[in-house]
């Protein structure tokens, strides 16, 4: 493993950490702006560190191509979240889905994808 990669990884599990921590220090707060961004950090963190376990057993070539994979799927989450109405309004609440359901979402396909991604660049590798 190259150092330099290896910082990398170091930084993915600091960083899914802090998440996690931020979002679980910001939920006991009472301000409604705080409840509604620590649901989506919270699954931000939660699924980068899922995944940043796989990412110290693969080398550096499939993790660079995974980074930018990630790179291009976070900015995507944030764009679909931050377009998401707050609330779901309409008849019995029925008007769609609401910020943290699209952060759910696309963290569980974020898991989903880049665990096939890792898997066939590995079998493809080899």
């Amino acid at each position: 493993m190259d150092k330099k990669t290896y910082w990398w990884r170091a930084l993915i599990v600091l960083t899914s950490v802090s998440l996690l921590g931020v979002a679980y220090v910001m939920n006991g707060k009472s301000f409604l702006c705080l409840e509604i961004i620590s649901g989506p950090l919270f699954i931000m963190g939660l699924t980068i560190l899922i995944i940043s376990i796989f990412l110290f057993f693969i080398n550096d070539k499939i993790f660079l191509k995974w980074l930018r994979f990630a790179g291009v799927w976070i900015i995507l989450s944030i764009f679909a979240i931050a377009i998401t109405p707050s609330h779901s309004g309409g008849i019995l609440s029925f008007g769609g889905p609401s910020k943290e359901d699209v952060s759910i979402w696309m963290g569980a396909l974020f898991v989903i994808l880049s665990l096939a991604k890792i898997i066939w660049d590995s079998k493809k590798q080899n």
